[in-house]
């Protein structure tokens, strides 16, 4: 986030998934209404914790100012696997991701400095 210059970008972490959090959380999405929330997670879709928490979350902005909005999962894509077993495929999927949760949708890197993909 730092070093792509994405300060409106705002990052929370959960810690405990159960029980839920809404109390932590919501004083997260409150304080940015006009926000869209997106669950990053490292895991594949069909994996992780996104089918558990997705009901959850839209629980919670439903009961908030973000109400009608759901929030967008950033993952992997779907497999039977929770690894690929090959860095450079492993790597990709890492720069994906993050695009993905950061940009909103998935954008190949203009370079990578010190592990970390800058998109320009």
């Amino acid at each position: 986030r730092d070093q792509n210059k994405m300060d409106h970008v705002a990052i929370s972490r959960l810690e405990q998934l159960c029980p839920f959090p809404y109390d932590l959380l919501s004083k997260h999405v409150v304080k940015y209404p006009n926000a869209e929330l997106v669950w990053a997670q490292e895991e594949p879709l069909n994996s992780g914790a996104w089918t558990y928490v997705a009901p959850r979350i839209r629980t919670l902005m439903n009961n908030t100012k973000h109400e009608g909005k759901a929030a967008k999962p950033a993952t992997r894509l779907p497999t039977a696997s929770p690894a690929t077993g090959n860095k450079k495929q492993h790597i990709q999927q890492e720069h994906n991701l993050l695009s993905q949760a950061l940009l909103g949708q998935i954008i190949k890197p203009s370079d990578v400095v010190g592990g970390v993909p800058i998109w320009t």
